[in-house]
């Protein structure tokens, strides 16, 4: 594991994470309760009606106040459920800290690498295609359908589509939208977010697709490296994302904490 290489995830995906919460249609972001505070290389997103702890997190603080700052806002915001991301390297000292305020290790994440050269070629029965604005709609009912979220948040995904720095794309078995992805490309770094497949589509080679026509794409926009993330695969709960991110060629570069507070 190379250090850099583990900072660079951690800076691409708060990045990308960021722009993904600006990208809020505003009167949407307002019923949300969505704020997000934001310094380079580090953010914490606030989405008060929205009790999931992927939509309020606080990632990539470094300092003692700064994250008792970033704690203090995920308090006072109304959701119950929220995840405090420590840097690598600085996990030992942050645990002993979040323990004493009473969270606890929730689970962690792997933080994924890999150059963009030779994007990987994966075989699929689904039609790949980038969304763009004629098939938004698409891109965004099959995103939240594969994450179980609700319909109601689908003009934020459709603003995604045609925003600057960001391609989506929908994975199509027929004419029917079964896969969906996106990609945030942001100088030579890219990040990789939002990949779901529905139920009933899962296993013919979606998301393995999708992964290397983003890569491919990636690399023709001039970036040297893309980064991702997902659940950690382990043998008591195993994780069929992370196995397809491997056959793509992405190595781990660290394992990231997720405390948060205790369920109830």
């Amino acid at each position: 594991m190379s250090t850099s290489d583990s900072l660079l995830a951690e800076r691409v995906e708060v990045a990308g994470w960021t722009d993904l919460m600006r990208a809020c249609p505003d009167g949407l972001a307002t019923g949300l309760g969505l704020s997000i505070t934001e310094r380079t290389g580090a953010m914490t997103s606030l989405v008060g009606r929205i009790p999931v702890a992927m939509f309020n997190r606080s990632s990539g603080w470094r300092t003692p106040e700064d994250w008792k700052a970033a704690l203090a806002r995920h308090r006072e915001s109304g959701a119950e459920d929220y995840f405090l991301q420590p840097l690598p390297g600085a996990a030992a000292t942050f645990a002993g800290w979040a323990s004493s305020e009473g969270l606890v290790l929730r689970s962690r994440w792997t933080k994924m690498i890999r150059s963009c050269d030779a994007p990987p070629e994966a075989k699929t029965s689904l039609r790949i295609s980038e969304a763009g604005v004629a098939h938004a709609q698409a891109f965004a009912e099959v995103a939240l359908a594969g994450f179980d979220m609700p319909p109601m948040l689908a003009p934020w995904l459709v603003a995604l589509s045609g925003r600057p720095s960001w391609h989506t794309y929908v994975g199509w078995d027929g004419d029917t939208p079964v896969s969906a992805a996106a990609l945030r490309i942001d100088g030579d770094t890219a990040w990789c977010g939002l990949g779901a497949t529905l139920p009933s589509h899962r296993g013919r080679g979606g998301q393995s697709a999708l992964f290397g026509r983003r890569i491919a794409d990636a690399r023709n926009a001039g970036c040297r490296v893309v980064v991702t993330e997902t659940g950690e695969d382990t043998e008591q709960a195993p994780n069929p994302s992370y196995r397809n991110m491997a056959r793509a060629g992405f190595r781990l570069t660290h394992l990231r904490e997720n405390w948060a507070p205790p369920r109830v």
